[in-house]
């Protein structure tokens, strides 16, 4: 006997889904990036305002017998010590960002099927649930869309590899986004090219990882165009 099931997504679904990514991005870039971004220019602003209070202070008690010089290396020090932290919260503020933005986009459509799923009176087995975005992957396929033929899904396995090597670091995941984006991978201090992921072997402890502002761009951007937006009806 034949069965049938269906997979519907209704438009306004479709763009409930494609808003709660646009809130994610717009939302990442104006209220929660900006703080962590002018690491170099609030560094710098930290020198010159430590400089100026020393040099002051010199000006207006004359029982002062230091050399205002003695503290260039410690006001220095204390600039990079700030720019340090900022930056590094900023690269992780990115890479949680764009996790969550990939993890959400990954429940959308596990929600989408199981939604499904109890309008179609049918039910999958537990253990089939639990393989998680494979389950998801099988489903869709099932019903005459294969993920891996979409255009997008080149940048969706890059970004659900990236999500992976943040996340738990060298790996697997990190052996198979090292030939997809091995820029990722190179920090360059000037001289040379730096594998700073095997000199610290973390993603989260270190800046490790060269990712930037526009990869967050890019990943929204082929989400948007996948992002379980393109399903329409499917049949088998």
């Amino acid at each position: 006997m034949e069965n049938k099931t269906v997979l519907f997504l209704c438009e306004r679904q479709r763009e409930g889904f494609k808003s709660d990514l646009s809130n994610i991005k717009e939302l990442f870039f104006e209220r929660v990036y900006p703080p962590f971004s002018k690491a170099e220019l609030e560094a710098e602003q930290l020198r010159d305002e430590m400089w100026n209070d020393i040099n002051c202070k010199t000006v207006s008690d004359e029982n002062v017998s230091f050399d205002p010089s003695e503290f260039i290396d410690f006001i220095q020090e204390q600039a990079y010590s700030k720019y340090e932290i900022l930056n590094l919260m900023r690269y992780r503020t990115l890479g949680m960002w764009i996790s969550c933005m990939c993890q959400v986009w990954e429940q959308q459509l596990y929600t989408f099927i199981v939604q499904e799923e109890r309008h179609m009176g049918s039910k999958f087995l537990d253990s089939v649930k639990k393989r998680g975005f494979g389950f998801v992957k099988d489903v869709f396929e099932l019903h005459g869309q294969n993920l891996d033929n979409m255009k997008s899904w080149k940048k969706l396995n890059e970004l659900r590899l990236l999500v992976n090597v943040i996340k738990h670091s060298e790996g697997d995941s990190e052996k198979k986004l090292r030939k997809l984006r091995p820029d990722y991978f190179q920090y360059n201090d000037g001289v040379d090219n730096i594998d700073l992921l095997k000199l610290f072997n973390s993603t989260l402890l270190e800046t490790t990882l060269q990712i930037n502002e526009k990869d967050f761009i890019d990943y929204f951007d082929a989400l948007i165009v996948s992002g379980g937006t393109c399903v329409h009806r499917f049949y088998f």
